[in-house]
């Protein structure tokens, strides 16, 4: 029997929709808000990567206002579980695109091996969700059930249950479902406002204690660490002052610089380091290449001393 044929019947026969919990408003603007859907879907045995079952419709009520949803499964194969939480944000005017939701509480078999995945799409008036196989691991001659719960955050109209199922191998670039993120901490027993924590903006700039992250990582204040290590290209380290054809200024022209300008040759002034700041690795190297021709400087001067002490003894 084709492949696809019978993944529809098996998931037709073992797709089952538990129940939907319902709370109604009291007020002047009364709703029923379906707040919980319960279901389980089925993969037979012999699912590959990209096999997905579309289960279910969502309809937040507001059509100006977005939908917020957790979406929690679990899963077992060989008395191993696995499972975990997503999170959705549907908004009313969200193109109609598969994207895979974020996942929060991961417990996967071992490691980082997540069978399945939940996939959102944002479509304005239909968004819907899938259940997405991202990973065959366990024993493929079995098939495995897929319990689902969702949760509305805020205010949702119906669940509608569905089950369309097929392959989708394109959904392989994950599409955020916020533009940033940002982490609040503080004491909450006081009314005291929160402090800003860490920020991460859609460029991918994360900031600590700033909401403006100018680079990868932007830090404001001091950082407490027990080392180091910065990557570096072989040809940024100065060990081509120890060349023969390297020209070492003479002790007469370094001084001179510093006469007119205060600070050793390809130094940054105190100034420039006042308006610019210090590129670490930078000045690391420029330092090393300072130690080095200072070691030459030496070498030199010492080649002097022991030819006048030579020069003397005679």
């Amino acid at each position: 029997m084709n492949k696809n044929i019978l993944f529809l019947i098996i998931s037709l026969i073992t797709f089952t929709n538990l129940f939907a919990k319902s709370n109604t408003s009291s007020g002047s603007n009364n709703f029923i808000s379906v707040t919980e859907y319960e279901a389980r879907v089925v993969f037979p045995a012999g699912y590959v990567i990209g096999d997905y079952i579309e289960f279910l419709k969502v309809a937040p009520i507001n059509a100006g206002a977005s939908g917020y949803y957790q979406i929690s499964i679990s899963y077992t194969r060989n008395s191993v579980a696995a499972g975990a939480t997503h999170i959705a944000s549907i908004s009313h005017a969200n193109p109609a695109v598969w994207r895979e939701t974020g996942r929060l509480n991961n417990n996967p078999y071992v490691g980082s091996m997540t069978n399945f995945t939940v996939d959102c799409n944002t479509e304005y008036a239909n968004p819907r969700f899938r259940i997405r196989a991202v990973g065959t691991f366990g024993s493929i001659d079995q098939a495995i059930g897929i319990d689902i719960k969702v949760t509305s955050i805020n205010v949702n109209g119906t669940f509608t249950a569905l089950n369309t199922t097929g392959n989708d191998l394109s959904v392989s670039k994950f599409l955020p479902m916020t533009s940033d993120w940002n982490l609040y901490v503080g004491d909450v027993f006081t009314s005291n406002g929160a402090q800003l924590a860490i920020k991460a903006i859609q460029n991918g700039n994360v900031g600590i204690g700033t909401a403006i992250p100018d680079e990868k990582l932007t830090v404001k204040g001091k950082i407490h660490t027990q080392e180091v290590k910065v990557d570096l290209l072989g040809s940024l380290v100065p060990d081509y002052v120890f060349s023969n054809d390297y020209k070492l200024k003479s002790l007469q022209e370094v001084e001179e610089y510093i006469k007119q300008n205060n600070h050793l040759p390809e130094i940054p002034s105190a100034k420039e380091i006042e308006k610019n700041g210090l590129m670490l690795a930078e000045m690391n190297m420029t330092l090393l290449k300072k130690i080095e021709e200072m070691t030459l400087y030496m070498i030199e001067q010492n080649k002097r001393i022991e030819k006048l002490e030579k020069k003397q003894s005679k």
